[in-house]
């Protein structure tokens, strides 16, 4: 894989806005001259991550995580450097064509190898026999289904025969029979069979786009047997990590903005014909941690689209309920009852489809409508228990206009009046208040400042070493003056920062902090969140002289201090009368220079 070099990397980070990249993923609010968020990477209840526009660096001044775009991707997402600059790259539309990176595959357990090997076969077969003699009738029923060709290879759609067609393909290439069972494609019971037979075959892919599992659909009226089978779950198959058509809507929701979850595949595959490709759908599951990792990846907007039933109109409260409380941007869609989008486009067309498509709710409309309809509002003790469900989501609100909004809504469903609606909804935002830290309360600024302190300086020698750096990372002219009287530092990772800086500062006269994350990053992930908390110091610019001199001296004390308290280790253990006049002599000069 060919090395890409700084310059280019430096391309691709000034192709996009740290403020738009992170954007995507969290709510930001402006804050004077930066931006405000809660913080993903730690219980944040109060806006602690800060995202400077003009650094083009974010940093959390409770958890210190910081960095740049990169660094951001990598720890949100959870992947390698060299993707977060791939993805960043693709977002600010750069070549990278030229230096022929390998695309990213997830690496596969050796153990698992034979599973993935034994699935790609699989979907071969029943690819094979839909175009067979025995798959007439369901290629039949595809087509009236509105399946075409294009349709059928682009979600992978085959026919299990009535016959163990894949037991025998496997038995020929020479896999063991205990790999056919756990792979949940054969069945072992007095003899071997195929779990799937005489069922149109719609093959479920990983995140990473290989098939690691099967949903069978009976297409012949009268045919025995659950409309749908589902492959069990196994070592690759795990349902709370699979999202229906993942890996091909990718571009989709990043053209659209958002993605669509809807309940099952064959909506998913309605909404593809009605020209809406940024959709998923859940594999008969309520949503999980592993589904929000993967959806962080894809979009922070959210749109879901269940099905109109009560137990549809349920799953979506409480699934969109979940995502809110992820960060996610929710909107639902409250589908007529009893229909799915595949109803609605097979019977009405495509224009039925968007027109339900076009009319999304809030979550607290939704739930305002959900919880209505499972109550006879005639009767008080009803009107009552809908008023205090209500309360709770009104007062969570922070936009006044909103909170207005919803106040008279829910009066006027509730028919209490105004007065009562708004008194409760501002006794019920006063308990939600969080306490305040006295601190924060007096000074954010000093609460903020005072926080780096107490984590990362412990004495004057590494208060003197913290700060030397930061004005290092802000003025040549201090790093000479490092480089020239002092050039060693304690605290580890400082001295290795400042070795960089110096570093960086022979080919440039200016330091750029985003650049300089970008050349320690890839290996030391650790680093960049020093360097983060050092340059969100804020302490005054341009330096005082005698401050930096004073650092200066500081530090060569702590330096000699060290080293005189190496050479009385070293005494003790030293018989040899001249090796001992020697270290004596070391100590005398150390102490002079001290003077």
């Amino acid at each position: 894989m060919s090395r890409i070099p700084q310059e280019k990397i430096d391309e691709i980070r000034n192709s996009v806005d740290i403020v738009d990249v992170i954007g995507r993923y969290l709510s930001l609010h402006r804050h004077g001259r930066s931006y405000k968020a809660l913080c993903p990477f730690h219980d944040d209840s109060d806006p602690s991550l800060s995202i400077s526009q003009e650094k083009q660096i974010y940093m959390c001044f409770v958890c210190h995580n910081g960095g740049n775009v990169f660094t951001f991707l990598q720890n949100y997402l959870h992947i390698e450097w060299i993707e977060a600059v791939k993805m960043v790259a693709e977002i600010g539309h750069v070549d990278l064509s030229a230096y022929h990176l390998e695309s990213y595959s997830q690496p596969v357990k050796e153990e698992n190898k034979v599973y993935y090997d034994m699935h790609t076969e699989a979907n071969r077969i029943y690819s094979y026999y839909l175009n067979t003699k025995s798959g007439t009738l369901a290629r039949d029923y595809l087509a009236k289904r509105g399946f075409d060709e294009e349709l059928i290879k682009r979600f992978d759609v085959g026919y299990a025969p009535s016959k163990n067609v894949l037991y025998e393909a496997f038995k020929h290439m020479g896999y063991q029979e205990i790999d056919m069972e756990k792979s949940g494609l054969v069945i072992e019971s007095q003899r071997h069979y195929d779990r799937f037979n005489d069922r149109v075959m719609f093959a479920l892919h990983d995140e990473y786009g290989r098939v690691v599992g099967f949903s069978g659909r009976i297409y012949k009226n009268g045919q025995e047997g659950a409309k749908y089978m589902n492959s069990p779950e196994s070592d690759i198959f795990i349902k709370g990590q699979v999202l229906y058509n993942y890996h091909r809507c990718k571009d989709a929701v990043k053209k659209e903005g958002f993605v669509y979850i809807n309940e099952g595949f064959m909506d998913v595959i309605a909404m593809s014909r009605a020209h809406h490709e940024n959709c998923i759908a859940l594999m008969g599951t309520a949503l999980t941690q592993g589904h929000i990792r993967m959806l962080k990846k894809l979009t922070k907007n959210i749109v879901l689209c269940l099905d109109g039933d009560a137990p549809g109109q349920a799953a979506a409260y409480k699934a969109a309920a979940f995502l809110d409380e992820q960060g996610f941007d929710v909107k639902l869609i409250l589908l007529p009852e009893g229909r799915d989008p595949d109803e609605i486009y097979s019977s009405e067309g495509q224009d039925a489809l968007d027109a339900v498509l076009k009319d999304r709710l809030s979550l607290i409309d939704f739930m305002l409508i959900y919880e209505s309809s499972k109550r006879d509002l005639r009767n008080y003790d009803d009107r009552r228990s809908l008023l205090d469900a209500g309360i709770k989501a009104i007062a969570k609100l922070t936009d006044r206009i909103d909170r207005e909004h919803y106040i008279e809504k829910l009066s006027k469903l509730t028919d209490f009046s105004l007065d009562i609606v708004k008194e409760a909804v501002n006794d019920a935002t006063l308990r939600e208040v969080p306490t305040i830290d006295f601190n924060r309360q007096v000074n954010t600024q000093f609460a903020r400042s005072f926080q780096n302190v107490a984590n990362i300086v412990h004495n004057k020698y590494e208060l003197a070493e913290r700060n030397l750096l930061y004005y290092m990372l802000n003025e040549k002219a201090v790093a000479d003056l490092y480089e020239a009287k002092l050039g060693f530092m304690y605290n580890e990772e400082y001295r290795v920062i400042a070795s960089y800086v110096v570093d960086y500062y022979r080919h440039h006269v200016k330091l750029d902090v985003a650049t300089l994350m970008d050349i320690i990053g890839p290996d030391h992930p650790q680093l960049v969140q020093t360097l983060s908390q050092v340059d969100d110091l804020h302490l005054p610019l341009p330096s005082d002289e005698k401050a930096i001199n004073d650092y200066i001296t500081i530090i060569s004390k702590n330096a000699m201090k060290l080293k005189k308290n190496q050479l009385l280790e070293q005494l003790k253990d030293v018989l040899d009368p001249k090796a001992r006049a020697q270290i004596v002599d070391e100590i005398i000069n150390l102490q002079k220079e001290n003077v």
